[in-house]
């Protein structure tokens, strides 16, 4: 099985694009560009304790296209004496319809490592884990993984017009598993940022059994209203404390931000 995984990675890899192809001509995507990038700052209470950024490229293989969207989060600074944490996500995802074919989880958390990879066989509904070989995993039709669930809302998503306490509610598989993402919409909010004001939509947790969190409160999330929908700040209530994640810099846009 292990070199199924190998072959696609080599076919995924014949050709890579510069970040400024121009893929309009293959398929309409209003919200972002090859080469976009978005760093975030995340801070542990008033301490910065580490960086993500989100990349997006484009790759060929024979005659179709993908995405490659990748999501890094690292330590940095005083934090590093208490973790060391390098935690990589990948999601080759499918240009015409957002849906992913592969996903790629590394995670480097102090002694702890983790890897694994996951083929989604879209055409007949099931995925195929690499640490559990063999076993076809059946999926409903509409599965993303967790990084794409992100791209998916925001392409097709976003645009559209919410009322209060609209949800959005994704199937994603994660950690070998159906794992159910559920958000709705809490209202426009004007927020202050690194760039001034900005007029965003902000989410909170849908609270079923089994959320992890307990209330709405717990996890705020404000996605900049102005056509590239990105997260401009994040903010979470978790068992080591509050984590608050703030745009600090982004790269080719596919809209004027914050217009």
């Amino acid at each position: 099985m292990k070199y199924i995984f190998l072959l696609l990675n080599f076919c995924l890899y014949l050709n890579v694009f510069s970040q400024n192809i121009n893929i309009d001509s293959i398929t309409q995507n209003s919200a972002y560009l090859p080469g976009e990038e978005l760093v975030y700052s995340i801070k542990y209470g008033i301490v910065k304790g580490g960086e993500a950024n989100l990349t997006i490229n484009v790759i060929q293989s024979g005659e179709d296209f993908y995405y490659h969207v990748k999501a890094e989060a690292v330590t940095i600074g005083p934090a590093t004496k208490f973790a060391k944490i390098y935690d990589v996500y990948e999601s080759y995802i499918n240009v015409k319809n957002g849906y992913p074919i592969k996903s790629v989880r590394n995670i480097r958390e102090n002694k702890y490592t983790y890897y694994n990879e996951v083929l989604f066989y879209r055409d007949q509904n099931f995925v195929i884990s690499l640490n559990r070989p063999g076993k076809k995993i059946y999926i409903p039709s509409n599965t993303l993984d967790l990084l794409s669930a992100f791209y998916f809302a925001r392409r097709h998503i976003f645009a559209g017009e919410f009322k209060k306490g609209d949800k959005i509610n994704l199937t994603t598989f994660f950690d070998n598993q159906l794992y159910p993402v559920s958000i709705k919409f809490k209202e426009k909010e004007t927020i202050k940022s690194n760039f001034g004001k900005i007029r965003c939509l902000k989410f909170v947790p849908v609270l079923e059994k089994d959320n992890p969190f307990k209330k709405e409160d717990d996890l705020q999330i404000w996605f900049s209203d102005d056509g590239n929908y990105i997260p401009v700040k994040i903010k979470m209530k978790s068992k080591i404390g509050n984590v608050k994640a703030e745009l600090v810099r982004f790269s080719n846009l596919k809209n004027n931000f914050g217009s």
